[in-house]
């Protein structure tokens, strides 16, 4: 479904669908749907937003590569957001270990793994607000409406897990992203 049109060289317009309410502040759009709802960050250094009836119009203030870029960053934030508000996100990570089990439980706002290369005191990642995290076996699902905070949930589990120091062929233990953003 491709819901933006472009009106000239520099503005674009972006269809919002139906029951998508929307509103626009000095550097924030705020989505809203079904009780869902979605705050997305723009400069407003380089685009000016305006709602125009059930569509949000993005108007770059010059014709330079920079402010098309951040024209297009916006519009494909925006893009997302609408897509999220239908069907979630989903990111799946694998837990690999071949020393020691390592355990992955969800504490409050909190992934916590424990025993990952024998290590007394468990690490933690945080889990964005919007998010959640299931465990299952030997997977992870990190699922929300927002694609970025959930693809940030993930990368920060990922991280977490993160050897430094040993050589990398040999420990290959952590939680790696296996699948990246599809719809369920």
């Amino acid at each position: 479904m491709n819901n933006k049109t472009k009106m000239d060289s520099k503005a674009t317009k972006i269809e919002l669908g139906a029951g998508i309410k929307c509103e626009i502040c000095t550097n924030t759009v705020t989505l809203e749907k079904n009780g869902k709802k979605i705050d997305i960050k723009y400069n407003p250094v380089y685009l000016t937003l305006k709602k125009d009836g059930n569509a949000i119009e993005l108007i770059p203030k010059a014709t330079k590569k920079t402010y098309k870029a951040v024209l297009n960053s916006t519009e494909k934030h925006i893009a997302n957001a609408i897509k999220g508000f239908d069907k979630e996100y989903v990111y799946k990570l694998a837990i690999v270990y071949s020393h020691f089990p390592i355990t992955v439980k969800v504490e409050g706002d909190e992934a916590v793994i424990s025993n990952f290369l024998g290590e007394k005191k468990p690490r933690r990642a945080k889990i964005l607000t919007g998010c959640k995290v299931e465990v299952k076996g030997k997977e992870i699902f990190v699922k929300g409406i927002d694609k970025y905070k959930t693809g940030q949930t993930a990368g920060s589990i990922e991280k977490a897990t993160r050897v430094v120091g040993k050589d990398f062929r040999i420990f290959d233990d952590g939680c790696y992203i296996v699948e990246k953003a599809k719809q369920e």
